[in-house]
């Protein structure tokens, strides 16, 4: 499935269904909506991380706001040969990927 706007943003069906059910892996979490990715990338604050820390794949973290999350998120994905992106997950920002966030919001 492809998330098309000002951004495109495509996800595999196991990967859009992994975000979707994270609280089934873990307890409170919130479950992802592959559109609100998306939201991120068009971010005005958008924080780019390439490549993303922990990332064994060399994947780009993008940390921004998702209005209907209505909270930070981190979208790790990466770029095919052609350019396009494509979601691995996404999670809740928190620690540092958050700090990050909010260090780049506040200078505007």
């Amino acid at each position: 499935m492809t998330y098309a706007g000002a951004v495109e943003i495509a996800w595999a069906d196991e990967d859009a269904d992994y975000i979707r059910s994270r609280s089934s892996r873990y307890s409170g979490a919130l479950d992802l909506e592959p559109a609100w990715t998306r939201e991120v990338l068009t971010d005005m604050n958008l924080v780019q991380l390439s490549p993303y820390p922990g990332s064994r794949i060399g994947a780009t973290g993008f940390v921004g706001y998702s209005p209907s999350a209505q909270r930070v998120l981190v979208v790790l994905a990466y770029r095919d040969l052609d350019g396009d992106l494509h979601g691995l997950n996404a999670w809740p920002a928190s620690g540092r990927d958050l700090a990050t966030y909010n260090e780049g919001s506040d200078r505007g």
